[in-house]
């Protein structure tokens, strides 16, 4: 960090702040190390020792849970966790009253309360599993629903993570691509931490981007690269 930089020292030790713009850990992410991240594609694999670990709650799809939650986030010492985001307006899950009211044919008012009861959801199976973390991403695919509209797939993001905030979380950041973040969101430049998902095979390349690929205009905190399981390269 450049000496410029006014240093802030948090006693709790789990916490990352942002300060100028450059990342501070506090424990779960020290800059240079290395991690995994793991979820239900991942019940039977044998995990080894890592600085940290990020465990997916959901099974693939918002409502849905990963049945090897609580093994999984037992295996390291430092975990945060990671939910699956999505809107599908056609959805069983649909709630026009909680935690906004409303309007009939109000679909962004829809789209939040998707997002936001999804991560309460999300937030409950977690504790039933002993699964407990101030760090939360929200994992941001194609390959998941989403509407045509940005400004919808916006609310039901934004939903989920103010669903995070008030449960607690401190850290809530993104993990997605610059690609698959324009097509969903139109390019929201949120300030929201970034996790991004790379295909270099090495730590040393992942850590080239690190800088320059900040798809929320917020701090990149980790990039993910490939190996027998997803490796995550903390910035």
């Amino acid at each position: 960090m450049k000496s410029k930089l006014v240093s802030l020292i948090v006693l709790a030790s789990a916490y990352i702040f942002t300060i100028s713009g450059s990342a501070v850990a506090q424990g779960i992410y020290v800059s240079g190390t290395n991690g995994v991240d793991v979820s239900y594609p991942n019940c039977s694999a044998r995990l080894s020792k890592a600085a940290f670990g990020i465990v997916g709650v959901t099974g693939g799809l918002l409502y849905s849970h990963n049945n090897c939650l609580a093994a999984e986030a037992a295996s390291f010492s430092n975990s945060s966790l990671y939910m699956n985001t999505g809107w599908y307006d056609q959805s069983s899950h649909l709630n026009s009253s909680s935690p906004l009211q409303c309007a009939g044919g109000d679909n962004n008012c829809l789209a939040y309360n998707y997002g936001y009861n999804a991560a309460l959801d999300a937030i409950n199976y977690a504790n039933s599993q002993g699964a407990h973390s101030s760090t939360w991403w929200l994992d941001v695919e194609t390959s998941n629903s989403w509407n045509s509209d940005a400004n919808q797939n916006r609310s039901s993001l934004q939903g989920s993570y103010d669903a995070l905030k008030n449960s607690g979380a401190v850290t809530i950041g993104a993990y997605s691509t610059t690609a698959q973040w324009q097509s969903i969101t139109g390019g929201w430049l949120n300030g929201w931490p970034n996790w991004g998902a790379s295909t270099w095979s090495t730590a040393r390349q992942a850590a080239t981007y690190c800088s320059g690929h900040q798809f929320t205009g917020g701090t990149t905190y980790l990039i993910q690269y490939r190996g027998k399981l997803d490796q995550d390269y903390a910035c």
